[in-house]
């Protein structure tokens, strides 16, 4: 096995250290308890590895620190919701994400980071306004230009406030824009242009594949990419940088220029392109890299491979520590190292025959980006690819062949030379089936699997421990050296596993997913299945079926959904249903078999019809028990007299869908839960008022109906329900003035623990068979 470089130890701690502090900030027991960690270090000797590493880590969650206080004090006097009028230029422009804006005059132009916005004009614009008359828009690029719309700010997890600008018209303005920005803008925009001209129906991949934009990639192609394990392709990688440098180094030789020229020419334009397509984190690990192999070659002492990771790692750490945390960066240096650590290992024990020079590169890539990745891919998204290796293996070759072909296509095309459209034609073949083959392996049922952010942090002690039974004493052949680190990984997830699913039985948990403005509350079980009520909401592109529950469902290692209960129809309990069962096996669909047309409703009907799950209509009466916990279907009637006096009028589309909302009551022993849906106070009166029910009484945990509107939890009903806790499921800053202030004040009076989606995230309640509960982990806002 390759041994590390000191600067890669040093690197990994630094990154380490800074990762921590961003995600999770630094509490006062921490400086303790790493003093307390060196002194044992310095005990050992001076020498010790462990003790670089320590000090490395130390020193990274200081730096971040320190950032991340220099970041709050530019943002500190913008508050949430106030009024956005700012000037400056975008860096980079998206119509359906966020976009880089330079704030140049007005709140946030003392900030060093770019501000992010989020672009959405609600009504037509004035005259000289770039905005179209309605949805998204894409803010234009190299140009000076005026914003408007509202500061927004949210919480992160370690307690430091971010700020966004939701613009609502953007228009032109006087004022000056960096020479480099203008080019690099225009050079954008011409290359676009030209992937459009030429590559048709492929345009949108072969724009993400050399220009880093996503936008014109359907979000239906990328999760098939996702799914078969190579998104990484589609991303600008140290891969894509790999294939520039070998073509301005080929271009470079055949000019007849020496080496270490060459070599120095081939890194100047490695970042030049790194910096017009906005420097990502993956390309900027190898445009460093490219960096340190580069001045070796010129000091004619060449650069050990994970020596050039490790300073390219210290490096974007120490320049841009807010993205250790995040998945581009683990991501790219984990995938990297896999390759780097195993490829001589897998081209030393491969068997030697004429095809080993081409078949084992990219076998050895596969394996170690695929085994190396695992973890993190698990911690972030809850998910790993299965085929990763056969999909790299299968499209690596031909996206290789692709990117060339695309960037002669854009270069023929912006200096107009013949042969422009044969050139497209031919990298449209290529990236034709690059999509046709992810698009078939993403379809394989069972290409990918769920995993727990615990389950990662198993994978990753498991995946070390080949490792360490690799450089064993005891055992000189390779094959027993494999099979004990096999089953000593095995082992360790296996008995990790067993220990987190006892470790979650004896108790009942109901979350409130932060969906916006909607509802999606999950119910798990003690034995670990999992229940959902409501799906959460769609209105237009904006999916949190997809975007929300989905992750949160994966997050938690849920494989499985035993029912999903539909309040009722409308989209913001409705609209994410098709999504969750399309990502997930259901046991059943239960609603109040009423329906509106609504557009969530009838593409959740369709789905359910797709994928086989059964759709069934529940009533007041109705109850079954999972686990130890016995659900209970209070309303609607069968007649869907709760709202009306005409116990006989049949389910109508002239009535409310909110009057046929279903309430479920699920009680574990003494813990009970009470799901109100967007039931009104007349619902709740006929509730108290129905003898068959021997009354609601009084529960742990109340869903607040209706997001807490004023028609809804009246003082009534909580004097006869008499909750712990409230969860209220609202948007932030929502136009309904949800939650009523009422009703707040209401569920104060009656001593309700309050637990808002709106200004703590994602919140759940864990219940114990005796009555007693907790507030689980919360999500800061």
């Amino acid at each position: 096995m390759t041994r590390a470089p000191p600067v890669l130890r040093v690197a990994v701690g630094f990154a380490a250290g800074a990762a921590s502090s961003t995600a999770i900030g630094v509490g006062p027991a921490f400086w303790p308890l790493l003093v307390a960690s060196l002194l044992i270090l310095l005990l050992r000797g001076p020498r010790s590895p462990a003790l670089s590493l320590t000090l490395a880590f130390a020193a990274g969650v200081a730096w971040a620190a320190a950032d991340a206080r220099a970041r709050q004090r530019c943002t500190r006097e913008i508050a949430d919701g106030a009024r956005a009028a700012a000037e400056g230029y975008f860096l980079r422009s998206s119509a359906t994400g966020a976009s880089t804006f330079r704030v140049v005059s007005g709140a946030g132009s003392e900030c060093r980071e770019p501000a992010r916005v989020y672009s959405r004009a609600a009504s037509a614009p004035p005259e000289g306004e770039f905005a179209p008359s309605e949805g998204k828009f894409a803010p234009p690029e190299g140009e000076f230009v005026a914003v408007e719309g509202r500061w927004f700010a949210t919480r992160r997890a370690n307690g430091t406030k971010s700020i966004y600008l939701s613009a609502s018209s953007v228009r032109a303005a006087e004022g000056e824009v960096p020479w480099r920005h203008r080019a690099a803008s225009a050079l954008r925009q011409r290359a676009s242009a030209a992937l459009d001209n030429r590559l048709g129906a492929q345009a949108g991949v072969a724009s993400a594949l050399v220009l880093a934009e996503r936008e014109g990639i359907p979000q239906e192609l990328w999760d098939a990419f996702a799914r078969s394990g190579s998104a990484h392709l589609l991303s600008i990688s140290g891969f894509h940088v790999g294939v520039v440098a070998a073509l301005l180094g080929g271009v470079l030789s055949a000019a007849g220029r020496p080496p270490r020229s060459r070599a120095a020419a081939t890194a100047v334009g490695v970042w030049c392109y790194v910096l017009l397509i906005g420097a990502p984190t993956s390309a900027t690990r190898a445009a460093w890299m490219t960096s340190a192999f580069v001045v070796g070659r010129i000091r004619r002492t060449p650069a050990q491979a994970l020596g050039g990771l490790g300073l390219s790692m210290l490096l974007i750490s120490f320049l841009r520590p807010l993205v250790t945390s995040g998945a581009g960066f683990q991501l790219t240096v984990a995938g990297t190292a896999g390759i780097l650590v195993l490829s001589k290992w897998i081209a030393s024990v491969w068997p030697a025959h004429r095809g080993r020079r081409w078949i084992v590169p990219p076998v050895a890539a596969g394996i170690g980006a695929s085994v190396f990745t695992a973890p993190v891919l698990a911690y972030h998204f809850g998910q790993i690819p299965l085929l990763s290796l056969p999909s790299s293996i299968l499209l690596t070759p031909l996206v290789a062949a692709a990117v060339p072909g695309v960037i002669l296509t854009i270069l023929m095309d912006v200096l107009s030379i013949p042969g422009a459209a044969v050139a497209g034609a031919g990298s449209e073949g290529l990236l034709y089936a690059v999509v046709t083959v992810a698009s078939a392996l993403g379809e394989i049922p069972g290409a990918t699997w769920t995993a727990t952010p615990q389950e990662a942090a198993l994978l990753t002690i498991g995946g070390l421990l080949p490792l360490v039974f690799w450089r064993a004493p005891w055992r000189r052949r390779p094959w027993v050296r494999i099979v004990a680190a096999v089953c000593a990984a095995w082992a360790v997830l296996w008995l990790g596993q067993t220990a987190l699913s006892l470790a979650g039985r004896g108790r009942m948990e109901v979350v409130a997913v932060d969906v916006g403005q909607g509802d999606a509350i999950a119910v798990r079980t003690p034995a670990g299945r999992w229940t959902l009520v409501d799906a959460g909401p769609r209105f237009g592109d904006a999916d949190a079926g997809l975007t929300r529950v989905i992750p949160y469902l994966r997050a938690r290692g849920v494989r499985r959904l035993e029912a999903v209960i539909l309040s009722h129809p409308d989209e913001d309990h409705a609209g994410g249903l098709a999504s969750v069962l399309a990502a997930l096996p259901v046991g059943a669909v239960l609603g109040p078999g009423f329906g509106g047309g609504q557009r969530g409703h009838m593409d959740g009907l369709e789905e359910a019809r797709r994928a086989g799950v059964p759709w069934r209509r529940v009533q007041a009466g109705d109850q079954w028990t999972l686990d130890g916990v016995s659900f209970r279907v209070l309303a609607p009637t069968p007649e869907g007299s709760e709202a009306s006096d005409d116990r006989d009028r049949a389910p109508s589309r002239t009535r409310s869908p909110n009057d046929w909302s279903v309430v479920v009551r699920a009680s574990w022993g003494d813990f009970d839960v009470l799901l109100m849906g967007d039931a009104d106070d007349r619902i709740e009166r006929a509730l108290l008022n129905r003898s068959d029910l021997h009354g609601v009484g009084a529960v742990e945990v109340l869903k607040v109906g209706h997001h807490g509107s004023a028609t809804s939890t009246s003082q009534e009903f909580l004097d006869a329900v008499a909750p712990r806790y409230a969860l209220i499921s609202a948007g932030a800053r929502n136009r309904y003035g949800h939650p009523d202030p009422t009703v707040l004040a209401r569920l104060e009076r009656a001593g309700a623990h309050i637990l808002r989606t709106d200004r703590q995230g994602t919140v759940s309640v864990i219940g114990r068979k005796d009555g007693s509960a907790t507030v689980g982990a919360a999500r800061g806002r």
